[in-house]
């Protein structure tokens, strides 16, 4: 086959594998659990000048839906926090500290305070929970069609390429094709019923804390109403006396 066939193919490819890292992306940035992208627009402004936050901290993750940001110098800690509340106002935000056990520069134990800055991701609550979804469908679709408008745009500029090719070569070219179209769809699918799971997740962990809460309220309740019950009898009790 033609050295065109071949390239056009890889751009083929190319295309495709744009398109889903894309989709990829922007799934991320729905900020359902603590995703590192969603941090990368962020800057702070320090001593005058605006840095970028993988230059000014260390970031961690105290858990699947929480960043930990450990300033490189005490003083910055409160213009990070406003640096990331302007670019993710959704995000709660909790400042802390913690002693931890070091060496000084003679190699003596020590011990060090460090401050740091929690980040939660915002709960999915009922009016989040479907916000997420028709997000996720809305963008899965757009991916979708843009993929479909790649393979015609393929099939246009490979057909003229394969006038003249045996029919050997064809089906060849269109195993190749087929393959990977398979592969990107794959990756597509994949990558929005991931996305639905989290969601899903998330929602559930919201309505357990929900469920948690009303049994708590109602123990409470309970015990209350058992107090009042109790004493209203040894007011009576006390009267008969």
């Amino acid at each position: 086959m033609k050295k065109a066939i071949f390239r056009e193919l890889d751009l083929y490819g190319d295309d495709l594998s744009g398109h889903c890292t894309r989709f990829a992306y922007r799934l991320m940035n729905l900020c359902v659990k603590a995703e590192e992208v969603s941090l990368l627009p962020v800057e702070a402004l320090i001593d005058g000048d605006l840095q970028k936050l993988e230059d000014c901290c260390t970031l961690g993750k105290k858990d699947d839906y929480t960043f930990m940001i450990v300033p490189n110098f005490k003083e910055d800690l409160t213009a990070i926090a406003q640096g990331v509340m302007l670019e993710h106002p959704e995000f709660k935000q909790e400042t802390g500290s913690q002693t931890l056990d070091t060496v000084d520069e003679e190699g003596q134990p020590t011990q060090e305070e460090i401050n740091y800055l929690l980040l939660r991701m915002p709960e999915v609550d009922n009016d989040r929970y479907k916000l997420l979804k028709n997000t996720t469908d809305v963008l899965y679709n757009e991916c979708k069609a843009a993929m479909e408008a790649a393979n015609t745009k393929a099939d246009a500029k490979l057909a003229p390429l394969t006038v003249g090719e045996s029919d050997a070569d064809l089906k060849k070219l269109k195993k190749v094709r087929d393959k990977v179209n398979d592969q990107w769809t794959e990756h597509r699918e994949k990558v929005y019923h991931d996305k639905l799971q989290e969601i899903e997740d998330a929602h559930n962990m919201w309505m357990a804390d929900r469920v948690e809460e009303a049994l708590d309220n109602f123990e409470d309740e309970d015990a209350h109403n058992a107090g009042e019950g109790f004493s209203m009898k040894a007011f009576y009790q006390n009267g008969d006396e």
